[in-house]
């Protein structure tokens, strides 16, 4: 007979408090952390708030959440083991030791609430849900996280030889309690899911008195991230009633006291202020919907850019094979263009396109097993040495997709999206090792370069609410400065560097065959 979840969350998180967050982040290669901040960002605290953390383990959400709105915030977990490591790490947040299925806590006695990977270890989730709730005023918000499945069969299989093979193995390398819970996270993820389906769990929140449920899917669905507000009428300013009346006052948190935390001020959680103009989200970037969703997924500029280090590679060699380049331009063109755009496309959508989710996998998919087979037809030519570049090659837009570290970075995306093409393309045409490294380095570079110009473009075009402001000069002239002064010239930059590095590759490689 399997223990009851209660059970199996105290033999599990026994003992690993100080390798938590290290392991967690290996096990997921990185996507646990993108998940939390994910989270946070959906609890929009004002910096008066009180926020309980529920399962706060080591406290890194309560944590992130306290340092991303500067709002008080409660851990509360059952396991002993867990709050130590959290009080090591940060001693200033308030600690409780208690269980979700009965909170030591009045009714509405915090602005919001966050939970991680809490409901799988519960005996009952619908009513842990329903006591979750209870505790938040009308009108705050809840966050949670939590693993799920891959939709796509062939990602689910891929996750499922992960999880039964990877999650073991790379625990049992860290310590025997890793090793266990390696082996319990294999069959528990998709029991819990096959028992509690994403719309019985949504059907659970509603039920709680949550309105506005919203599901996240990350990592091609093997997390996800639901949020709902506590049904009710929204609060009225600082310091008064729902109708604007005064109500007394009372120290604000610092620490859970008898009776429940209080604290000065109420408010409201509804967002006020400027809400983001629209603008498009890239130069490139096309209405949303239909066939214009299509052009933008495929970054048409930034495309041709990184396809055309391939042709800068073949130009290396002394007789580039012309079914070679074309090969390898279809071959970049499908992984790069297609997939690797895809597979970010579903990370949040910062393209803001509609393409439908499914569609966005299927291209990915398709794409990526496209490339792959031109890189074994390749390597049937040129012999099985060439396999090695098809599998990092691979890798690479898997772990884009996956925003790891080791890609998503300055230097990662540059190596990636620059070297490697260059490499690839030389080493299928012969090209010299010296020429090939040198060539490689400077489109590297390149990649760098374009990559520390366009991020600060995509964050004002995608997360900027507004800019205003203005440069004087020492004559006693002004500027003003707004969201067009600050991305009109890195754009223009941009715009112009894909169009050179574009015909000086073309140009090499037509000189190489001309002669």
């Amino acid at each position: 007979m399997p223990s009851p979840p209660p059970d199996d969350a105290r033999r599990i998180f026994s003992g690993i408090g100080a390798t938590y967050e290290r392991a967690g982040a290996l096990l997921s290669f990185g996507q646990d952390a993108r998940w939390r901040e994910r989270l946070v960002d959906l609890v929009r605290a004002a910096p008066g708030d009180v926020v309980l953390d529920v399962a706060t383990g080591t406290g890194l959400v309560a944590r992130a959440v306290r340092e991303r709105y500067g709002c008080d915030v409660v851990g509360l977990d059952r396991s002993a083991d867990m709050l130590s490591a959290a009080a090591a790490r940060n001693g200033h947040i308030p600690l409780v030791r208690g269980r979700a299925e009965s909170l030591p806590f009045p009714d509405a006695s915090f602005d919001h609430l966050t939970f991680t990977y809490l409901l799988r270890y519960v005996d009952d989730p619908a009513a842990t849900v329903r006591e979750l709730a209870r505790v938040v005023k009308p009108g705050g918000r809840i966050a949670a996280v939590d693993f799920g499945v891959p939709t796509n069969p062939i990602l689910r299989a891929l996750w499922r030889a992960y999880t039964a093979i990877g999650l073991p193995t790379i625990g049992r390398a860290i310590s025997p309690q890793w090793a266990s819970i390696g082996a319990f996270l294999r069959g528990n993820i998709e029991r819990f899911n096959v028992a509690h389906s994403q719309h019985t769990l949504e059907r659970d929140w509603r039920e709680a008195g949550l309105v506005d449920v919203r599901v996240d899917r990350m990592s091609f669905g093997a997390g996800v991230v639901m949020t709902g507000v506590k049904d009710g009428a929204t609060e009225g300013p600082q310091g008064q009633g729902p109708l604007g009346a005064e109500r007394p006052t009372g120290s604000r948190l610092r620490r859970p006291e008898p009776g429940g935390p209080r604290r000065e001020q109420r408010v409201s959680v509804a967002p006020s202020g400027k809400r983001p103009s629209v603008v498009p989200a890239a130069f490139y970037a096309l209405a949303p919907g239909g066939w214009r969703d299509y052009w933008t997924l495929l970054h048409p500029p930034y495309t041709l850019w990184h396809l055309s280090y391939v042709l800068l590679g073949a130009a290396l060699a002394p007789m580039p094979d012309p079914r070679i380049v074309a090969g390898s331009l279809v071959a970049f063109f499908l992984a790069v263009g297609v997939a690797a755009h895809a597979f970010d496309e579903l990370q949040g959508r910062p393209l803001g396109t509609r393409i439908p989710s499914s569609v966005l996998l299927g291209l990915g998919s398709l794409g990526l097993i496209g490339a792959v087979a031109l890189g074994v037809v390749a390597a049937s030519m040129l012999g099985p040495w060439f396999l090695v570049l098809v599998v990092i090659g691979a890798a690479l837009v898997i772990s884009y997709g996956l925003e790891l570290p080791i890609v998503h970075s300055d230097v990662g995306f540059a190596v990636a999206w620059g070297g490697f093409p260059v490499i690839a393309s030389a080493a299928a045409n012969g090209a010299p090792l010296v020429a090939t490294i040198a060539a490689a380095i400077g489109a590297s570079l390149l990649s760098l370069a374009q990559r520390r110009l366009s991020t600060p473009v995509r964050r004002v075009r995608r997360k900027a609410v507004d800019v205003l402001g203005e440069i004087r000069y020492r004559d006693g002239s002004a500027e003003r400065l707004d969201r067009q002064a600050l991305i009109s010239a890195p754009e223009a930059g941009l715009q112009l560097l894909w169009l050179a590095i574009l015909a000086l590759s073309i140009g090499a490689l037509v000189a190489r065959w001309s002669l």
